[in-house]
C-alpha cells in the first residue's frame, strides 16, 4: 500500500500533516472537540451506519486523550487530514465556511462524516489496516465505470464493445496497482491483462515512459495511447471538479482517501463525499464498502 505525501492534482497539498502541538494549539478551536462530542452524541440514536461504534469508542477514548482535533485552518482546503506528530484526526472548519461549531453548520451529518472519513484515512495511512492488492480489480472497475461516465460519449466509448474500452482498463489498472499498491511493471501488466483482456504487447515500449504511480503520467497515457487523445491534467480535473466537487479530487490518487470517500459517501446528508457514487459501479462499490468493513471490524 502506498500513502501519497502530496496531491498533484491539488498543486502539491499534502496529505497527511506534520504538525507540532505548539503549532495545533495555534490553530485549535477552543471548546472545538467538546461541542462536536456534544452535538454527536445527542443525534446518537439516528445514526444508522456499520461505522458507529468505532465512531463513538473513538469520541469516547479523545476525550482523554487527544485523539481528534477540531482546528481552523485556512491554507488547508480539505476538511479532513491526519497529523503523524500526535497522532489525531483533523477535523478542519475552514472548508465548511465557518470559525465555530453551530447549531446548524457544519452541522452533524458533516461532523459524523468527518470522524468517518478521519478514521479510515488514518486507519490505512498509518498501515494499521492492511489492504491487499487483490482488490486492485475491483477498485480500477469503479475508476473505469467514473472515466466512461465522464468522457465516453465525448471520445466514442459508451459501447460496450467498443475497441479503446479494454486498453482503457489496462491502463486504469495499471494506475490503481501502482498508486496505491505499490505494483509496477510487468508483474502489473499481467494483472492488468487479467482484468482488462488486453494485450499489451502491442504498446509494452510506450509503457516504459510513464510513471504509473503518478496520476499526470497516467492522464498522460490516456492522451497519448489514443484512449483519450488530447486529454490533460486540467480538462481532467475540471470535469471531475465539475461532476463530483473538490473532495472527491485525493480519492483519485491515495487509497486511504479512496477508502475514506466511499465510506462517507454512505452518510446521507454530508457534503464530505458526493453521496451518489453508488451510482458509478454499484457491484465495485458494494465490494469496496465490503473493503471498508474491514477497518472498522479492528
Amino acid at each position: 500500500m502506498i500513502t501519497k505525501q502530496n496531491f498533484i492534482l491539488l498543486k502539491d497539498i499534502p496529505n497527511i500533516l506534520s504538525m507540532s502541538s505548539s503549532e495545533l494549539e495555534k490553530i485549535r478551536l477552543p471548546g472545538g472537540f467538546e461541542k462536536m462530542n456534544l452535538m454527536l452524541d445527542f443525534s446518537r440514536d439516528g445514526i444508522d451506519h456499520f461505522s458507529k461504534d468505532k465512531v463513538f469508542n473513538l469520541l469516547e477514548e479523545s476525550k482523554k486523550k487527544k485523539k481528534i482535533e477540531v482546528v481552523y485552518l485556512s491554507s488547508y482546503n480539505l476538511p479532513v487530514s491526519y497529523n503523524k506528530t500526535t497522532d489525531a484526526i483533523i477535523v478542519n472548519l475552514f472548508p465548511f465556511g465557518v470559525k465555530d461549531i453551530l447549531s446548524t453548520r457544519p452541522g452533524v451529518k458533516n461532523l459524523y462524516a468527518s470522524v468517518l472519513y478521519g478514521i479510515c484515512l488514518s486507519e490505512v495511512a498509518t498501515k494499521k489496516v492492511k489492504i491487499d492488492s487483490k482488490y486492485a480489480p475491483i477498485i480500477s472497475s469503479f475508476f473505469t465505470s467514473m472515466l466512461i461516465r465522464l468522457f465516453g460519449k465525448e471520445y466514442g466509448l459508451l459501447g460496450s464493445f467498443m475497441s479503446e474500452i479494454s486498453k482503457l482498463k489496462f491502463l486504469v489498472n495499471c494506475y490503481v496497482s501502482a498508486s496505491f499498491f505499490g505494483e509496477t511493471g510487468r508483474a502489473a501488466y499481467s494483472k492488468s491483462i487479467s482484468y482488462s483482456g488486453f494485450n499489451y504487447k502491442e504498446i509494452e515500449g510506450d509503457l516504459k515512459k510513464y510513471d504509473f504511480s503518478d496520476i499526470g503520467n497516467f492522464i498522460q497515457s490516456l492522451s497519448e495511447l489514443k484512449v483519450m487523445p488530447g486529454l490533460n491534467k486540467h480538462l481532467f480535473t475540471a470535469k471531475i471538479l465539475k461532476s463530483y466537487t473538490f473532495n472527491f479530487l485525493p480519492a483519485l490518487e491515495d487509497l486511504s482517501r479512496f477508502l475514506a470517500t466511499i465510506a462517507s459517501s454512505q452518510i446521507v446528508g454530508s457534503t464530505i463525499a458526493p453521496t451518489f457514487l453508488y451510482r458509478v459501479n454499484e457491484d465495485a462499490f458494494g465490494k469496496i464498502t465490503d473493503m471498508v468493513r474491514l477497518i472498522f471490524r479492528k
